[in-house]
Formats: C-alpha cells, structure tokens, sequence
C-alpha cells in the first residue's frame, strides 16, 4: 500500500509520512515549502513547488505595510497554487491525504487516477470552529470574521472538498465529533492522534523548578482562551508563581495583557525553535492549554515527552491523550475557578508523565484504518 501526502507547509502530516516512510507505506510526500526547509529530506521521496511559499513570506516579512497584502489574501493564493500544481504533479498512489483549502483540484485528479482521497484534519469544519470563536471576540468588541482568512468562495471550495472525500482523518475526538455535526458518516472517519520527535521532546535533563512555573506555548491571542487563564491568575491573588508566555501575541490579546491585574507576573519569550521550546517545557511544572477551539494542540504530546504534565480546556483534541491527575487534567472551558482548583492540585502534587507519544503508533493507527 503506498499513502502520499500534500502540504504547503511541513505541519503534522511531514512527521507522519516520515513514519510511514519507515514502514515502506509513502507513494510521495508533494511539499509547498522548499525541500531544504524541511527536516531531513533525503528520508523521502519529495515533490517540491515553493514558489508562491517563499513569495508569500517575503512579503510578510520584507515588505513595508503599506505595500504588503492581506496575508488572509497571501495564504488563499498560495493554497490554490500549489493545489494546481499538485493536481499536475499527482501519480499513482492507493491514497492521497489533502489539508482542508488545498486539495479541491488535488483530489478531483484523484478521482480521475482511481486514487482514493483523504481530507486531513489538524482542526474541525471552519464553519464550526468561527462559532465557537465568535462570542469570545464579541466580548473584546471584535468580530471573529474580520481577522480569519475565510470568506463565501473559501467555504464552496471546502464544500467542494468535502464532496471529493472518501476519507476523513481526524486528529482528535473533538474533530471527529464535529465532522459527524457536519454530515459526515462515522464510517468514514479515522481518528489518528498526534505524537512528537522524541529525539527532541524528551525528559532527559528534567528537573522540577523550585518555583512553580506555568507554561503557556503557541500563538497567544483569544482562541488559546487567554481571557479566562488571566481572569484564573487573578482569582488566585498572592501567589509565588511564575508564568512563561512561549510564541507570538497576536495584536487582539494586547488589550487582555495591558488590563490583566494579577499579582502573577507573566514572562514573555516570543517564538522559540522546537530545540528551544522543547528545554523550556524541562524547566517548567504544568502547560496549561485553556483554548476556546484546539482541534488537537500539538504542544500537548510534545510537553508530555518532555516529562512536563498539561492542563487542557475541554475544547482542546488532545484531551485524549491525557489521563486526570496522572499526565494532567480537562477543565470545562471558562471555568477559571476549575483550572485554578487544577494549578493548585498539581503545585501540590508535582510530578512528571513517563508515557512518551511519538509518530510511530499514528502511522500503526492510519495503516490499521
């Protein structure tokens, strides 16, 4: 059986092709991002067309303001190059896994070759996921559809995505049960949970901090739920802990940061590299994920292999990786009262999770599907 893959960027489904490419299952891995970007290339068979990727990001970071494009607009037309291209590009294979907004021309190719399709999902439907993102940014006198790249001709082409999927692989439990909201028959989708290279989340050099330190890792804005962490620091008043900020903050959690009055100081670090990120989540005592939607938060299997336990909201995925008060906790989302009651349990009860979640049970898990 020979799986191939199509990305743009090297998200999750790189490090799932690399384990399957141990197991002889990869037909090809068709890349967005230039093939000496990504880690280790030689280790499979790559397709690359980066143009509209190193194109996309150039204006990004070079171009002065005033002259650079939306990046909602940057990011759909770099998705609907590489989707043609890769349309051209495709050969014979027994599936094609496709990220949502990519894989339209992709995947009627596909069809055309007898291939069978599989929409991969690292999130749940977009329509579902604004939703629940809306009445959190309605608090902050923001509208959620002004700051997402989606639009009408977005959601025809997801539509017609859908359409053209046999398969639905989904990251988590939450994803799964949001597709079947959607329409989508339970038969055809597969749970596939995330894992991370435990050549760099590991344990090895852990030591518990003498202060009780809070992680917080990845973009920071209100879809990580950071009004209700920030409301759970206040509620609890004097306290000798230390919170690290790890990642961007997005412009939307500027206002959040500047009126928060606890007595907790929060320490930004900006982004990290992985190697980075991976020494940070050594030094800390709990990560705390409290987002309003997180289809799974691949930061959780990472800071679990790095021996550091996590408190995640019940809209996060990769709740089914954790077990209560063993490797972490699930707290009702906006219950500041219930993660705090969580940060006290485990000040108290300090301790690091010996399971270890790489990528080689996920390629079992898909190849079994």
């Amino acid at each position: 059986m020979k799986i191939s893959f199509a990305a743009t960027n090297p998200c999750h489904l790189y490090d799932l092709a690399r384990a399957l490419h141990r197991r002889e299952a990869v037909g090809a891995y068709y890349s967005g991002y230039p093939r000496w970007r990504l880690r280790d290339p030689a280790a499979l068979p790559i397709a690359a067309h980066s143009g509209r990727t190193l194109i996309t990001y150039a204006l990004l970071k070079y171009a002065p303001r005033r002259f650079r494009p939306a990046s909602r607009s940057l990011f759909l037309w770099q998705d609907r190059g590489f989707d043609r291209w890769a349309a051209r590009a495709l050969e014979r294979c027994d599936f094609i896994h496709g990220i949502p907004g990519q894989c339209g021309e992709l995947f009627a190719a596909a069809r055309r070759m007898g291939i069978r399709t599989v929409l991969n999902h690292a999130t749940g439907p977009v329509r579902q996921w604004v939703e629940l993102l809306r009445p959190e940014y309605e608090k902050e006198g923001l509208k959620v559809t002004e700051v997402t790249p989606y639009d009408d001709a977005y959601f025809e082409r997801e539509a017609r995505e859908y359409a053209l999927a046999d398969f639905h692989c989904a990251a988590s439990t939450v994803v799964r049960d949001q597709l079947i909201a959607e329409g989508v028959g339970a038969s055809r989708i597969w749970v596939v949970p995330y894992g991370a290279d435990p050549a760099i989340f590991h344990a090895r050099g852990r030591a518990q901090p003498e202060k009780f330190t809070i992680v917080l890792a990845g973009q920071i804005g209100l879809r990580k739920g950071l009004r209700p962490f920030l409301e759970t620091l206040t509620l609890a008043g004097q306290r000798d802990w230390r919170v690290n900020l790890y990642g961007g903050v997005l412009p939307e959690a500027e206002p959040l940061l500047r009126a928060y009055s606890g007595s907790i100081e929060l320490h930004r670090h900006g982004p990290l590299g992985q190697l980075e990120l991976a020494a940070a989540f050594r030094r800390g005592s709990v990560l705390v994920l409290p987002s309003i939607e997180e289809g799974f938060g691949l930061v959780v299997p990472q800071a679990l292999n790095c021996g550091l336990p996590c408190i995640v909201s019940d809209r996060v995925g990769a709740r089914d990786l954790l077990q209560n008060r063993e490797n972490g906790a699930i707290v009702a989302y906006d219950r500041p009262n219930a993660l705090l009651a969580e940060l006290q349990w485990w000040e108290t009860h300090p301790g690091s999770p010996q399971k270890t979640h790489d990528w080689e049970a996920p390629a079992e898990q898909l190849l079994a599907c």
